[in-house]
């Protein structure tokens, strides 16, 4: 049986992603530090999402932990508050400013920040040793994986923790659901999930273990326009007509505060970092 080349599909979807951001400047965004703290707003809501990942990491109070596509800090800071220290690799200005600012905010002292991608990080800028846990939180918006992953493998004397989409997002709201049918100018490119990544790993000799888990997302807006504006950019909405259609559905359901709830299912998979051989080709 021909074999499957799962991370040449990865490197192909995932080129797919960065084409269709480009287009649609949902990268240059995360530059703004106005985004960065709208994220952070949104994020910090979902206080039991980080609690599950926490505990799924479970930090412990002598690790040194190494978070990669940090953001603005939802897995760093609750983890540099119980580890040793913490190091965020974060290619973001505006993620990096939020983040930085929370840091001060909880008083840690023990978090630095590389700002940068991980892909664009030498291994000497890393502290001397290696790192007890190796975590990289929906952040694996990387073509060539395989190399990368072996790369955090390699830093690592625990375990590495990739968070990463199992399924596609499903609006809650039937009403919400029958009106996107109708919008036909989406333009939005979801990008490899969690089979192909399993596909990945198993590849470069790496059988992680897998524990799914449903995530909800239950966004709040002031206006129908600010929900219309953030979720046409979201999902790249580009014709006049069809954002007019989302703005309407959403001033017709407004009553002062425009919500937005739906869900995904996620995957973490998880490996001890000391069972892995960098004995594969790419």
């Amino acid at each position: 049986m021909e074999k499957i080349p799962y991370s040449a599909i990865w490197k192909s979807m995932m080129l797919e992603v960065f084409s269709e951001d480009e287009k649609h400047g949902n990268r240059v965004k995360w530059e703004s530090v106005k985004h960065a703290r709208d994220y952070w707003d949104r994020t910090k809501k979902d206080t039991a999402r980080v609690k599950d990942q926490i505990k799924m990491i479970n930090p412990k109070e002598n690790d040194t932990i190494l978070d990669i596509g940090s953001g603005p800090g939802t897995i760093t800071i609750p983890a540099a508050k119980i580890a040793k220290s913490v190091v965020a690799v974060e290619p973001s200005g505006g993620m990096c400013t939020v983040l930085k600012e929370r840091a001060i905010e909880n008083g840690l002292s023990n978090l630095s920040v590389i700002r940068k991608k991980w892909e664009e990080v030498s291994l000497n800028e890393l502290p001397k040793g290696k790192f007890e846990k190796v975590i990289a939180s929906y952040s694996l918006s990387i073509a060539d994986l395989g190399p990368e992953i072996l790369r955090m493998n390699s830093v690592c004397s625990g375990k590495v923790f990739l968070f990463w989409f199992a399924g596609d997002f499903t609006w809650d709201d039937p009403e919400m659901r029958n009106m996107w049918k109708t919008v036909k100018s989406k333009d939005f490119y979801p990008g490899p999930k969690a089979d192909i990544l399993y596909g990945v790993l198993s590849d470069l000799g790496i059988y992680p273990d897998v524990t799914t888990f449903p995530l909800g997302v239950h966004d709040v807006y002031g206006s129908p326009e600010e929900a219309c504006a953030r979720i046409c950019q979201r999902h790249s909405v580009i014709d006049e007509d069809d954002k007019k259609k989302v703005l309407e559905f959403f001033r017709s359901r407004s009553d002062g505060k425009t919500k937005i709830s739906g869900f995904s299912n996620r995957v973490c998979m998880c490996w001890d970092a000391g069972q892995v051989r960098d004995n594969r080709d790419f």
